[in-house]
């Protein structure tokens, strides 16, 4: 199918297929949907959380975009289920776009990072994003004078911050309106500000887990809306989004939460919400 108006150019379709397609293909793992996009070198296939499975296969013949789409013929069928070629619709291209820039961003991050010789300017002002200034300060003389930019030694150096301030629980998705709870509840922001996050009814939790397309973001927005008013968020931190995944309480007044977010974004690291 040619493309309607899109983001995909194909100077970026070059850039990414030349830097990174591989001819079995390369893995672009992305966190945010916990799906793998596949990166050749003659084109690039962008994988979905639909539950129809619809992915994208997308290459460019004489400078036009050519999108295949395939899906499940009826994903309830379970391992029945077809594999067929579709028509793109309106919530397709929109996807598309998304997962398209979202890959594009990421590697790109990553590229500036891995030319940084020390990682440790960015992650001094995270700090002072996350933690009040004193706080900030203690952890900051705590680094390594020499944090490598590579995202399992930085994400170490900001849990074992977080761990020391007392605002890193691990957990999986689903225990946090159950058996996490209490551990949410003793996070240091919380107790400092006195809030005590209450469960969810009966008929709340059924509609969190059953009713809703993403039950994590539907989790978090049950717990977030108990700290809105007091400019606290339950974020999911770390490397990748994953079944078993590390919490902490983050504040969001004067835009910290906005600049923490970019500053993590520099970092190749997760801040989800």
């Amino acid at each position: 199918m040619h493309s309607p108006h899109t983001s995909i150019t194909k100077d970026t379709f070059d850039w990414l297929t030349r830097a990174y397609g591989l001819p079995g293909g390369y893995s672009h793992f992305d966190s945010k949907e916990s799906v793998a996009h596949e990166v050749f070198t003659d084109k690039v296939l962008i994988s979905t959380a639909f539950l129809n499975f619809a992915s994208y296969e997308l290459a460019f013949h004489q400078n036009q975009l050519i999108i295949k789409k395939t899906r499940l013929d009826n994903y309830k069928l379970q391992d029945d289920a077809v594999l067929i070629t579709d028509e793109m619709e309106q919530e397709d291209w929109e996807e598309l776009d998304i997962r398209w820039q979202e890959m594009v961003y990421a590697l790109r991050n990553r590229e500036k990072l891995q030319q940084l010789t020390n990682a440790r300017d960015l992650l001094e002002q995270l700090f002072y994003d996350i933690f009040e200034e004193t706080a900030a300060e203690q952890y900051i003389a705590r680094l390594p004078k020499v944090v490598k930019p590579i995202v399992p030694h930085i994400w170490k150096e900001l849990e074992t911050a977080l761990q020391g301030a007392n605002n890193l629980i691990v957990c999986e998705w689903n225990e946090l309106l159950d058996t996490a709870l209490d551990d949410l509840n003793a996070l240091a922001p919380l107790q400092t500000a006195g809030i005590s996050l209450q469960a969810p009814a009966p008929e709340a939790y059924e509609m969190i887990f059953n009713n809703t397309e993403d039950a994590g973001k539907g989790i978090l927005d049950f717990l977030n809306q108990q700290l809105e008013v007091h400019e606290l968020k339950i974020a999911a931190l770390g490397e990748v989004l994953d079944e078993y995944q590390a919490f902490a309480c983050l504040p969001t007044q004067d835009l910290r939460l906005a600049n923490a977010m970019t500053r993590l974004d520099e970092l190749c690291l997760v801040c989800f919400f």
